[in-house]
């Protein structure tokens, strides 16, 4: 894949991003384990799976933007 430059303010909106994303990971992982009903435990744990991908995803995107 092709280094991508990024300007100032789409780094930052992408640093938003993820700081979002790992704010969703921390309060999933809380959740994850008080929720009782089966069906929203396993929609939780995809959630926690995806962001946790996203996130990873995000930081290369900022790694590759600064290179």
């Amino acid at each position: 894949m092709a280094t991508k430059e990024l300007a100032l303010h789409e780094q930052l909106e992408v640093h938003e991003v993820l700081i979002f994303k790992t704010a969703c990971v921390a309060k999933n992982k809380l959740f994850v384990n008080l929720v009782q009903d089966e069906k929203l435990k396993d929609i939780l744990e995809e959630d926690l799976e995806l962001s946790k991908k996203a996130i990873k995803d995000l930081r290369k995107v900022l790694a590759d933007a600064s290179k």
